[in-house]
């Protein structure tokens, strides 16, 4: 039975174009995950398959442009922070720096998938705070586990209590169940713009799984990365599994 009210008003999202970014964001979670899963059985392989990941990239690429100066108050500050600290403070900071980085490149493209799919009032800042607050939680279960190991290079985080992560997790799961029954609702009323929900929706599974579960910190980070390779070259997935995902 379908629960869907139709309305004629309000028309659900359609198009290829559509479909492709819901199945690109499908596709992408799930050789994030591989690669996670690779790093934690065999890292070797894992480092294999983020190469084939990054040359990819390139090849698909037709300039590739580096940001030196982005680039240059993070390595200042993990110095720093890595002359008082030590080496595994310094790469702390490079890790929060990362995870801030991704965090906003996922929001922007889900504001941008919003906007392309005629909704703007999911693109603001307020209707995103559930996809920074996921992230947060992340970084306070990194820092309360601390410190690590990531390709046997050692990382620390400042020490929080467990009510920190705690406390964020309970705002966090608040605020997802929240965008959960918003999208719910539009579902409902066909009005559901499915490539940005898709993407949040992948957004939040990655950060959960990389960080917030806790299993292996380094399998977490190679999934992180191969999911930001994956949406750097996108698969070209043919149109009967665009039409499944969607």
């Amino acid at each position: 039975m379908d629960w869907r009210i139709s309305t004629d008003t309000a028309a659900p999202e359609q198009g290829a174009a559509s479909r492709s970014a819901i199945a690109h964001s499908y596709a992408a979670l799930f050789i994030a995950l591989t690669a996670g899963a690779l790093a934690f059985i065999f890292p070797p392989l894992s480092v294999l398959a983020l190469a084939a990941l990054a040359a990819r990239a390139l090849m698909r690429s037709e300039s590739v442009r580096i940001d030196f100066l982005s680039l240059v108050g993070p390595i200042v500050a993990a110095l720093i922070v890595g002359g008082f600290a030590g080496f595994a403070g310094g790469m702390g900071v490079l890790f929060v720096w990362r995870l801030a980085a991704d965090t906003r490149w996922s929001t922007a493209e889900a504001a941008r998938l919003a906007a392309a799919a005629g909704r703007p009032v999911e693109t603001t800042l307020k209707s995103l705070a559930h996809a920074w607050l996921t992230p947060f939680y992340a970084l306070t279960l990194v820092a309360f586990t601390a410190p690590h190991m990531i390709a046997g290079l050692p990382l620390d985080l400042p020490h929080v209590p467990f009510w920190v992560p705690l406390g964020v997790g309970i705002i966090a799961a608040g605020a997802l169940f929240d965008w959960g029954l918003r999208r719910a609702a539009d579902w409902r009323l066909g009005e559901l713009a499915g490539a940005p929900a898709a993407h949040l929706l992948t957004h939040h599974i990655m950060f959960i799984a990389a960080f917030g579960a806790g299993l292996d910190f380094s399998a977490g980070v190679v999934a992180m990365i191969a999911w930001r390779l994956a949406h750097a070259a996108p698969l070209a997935l043919p149109e009967r599994f665009a039409r499944a995902a969607a």
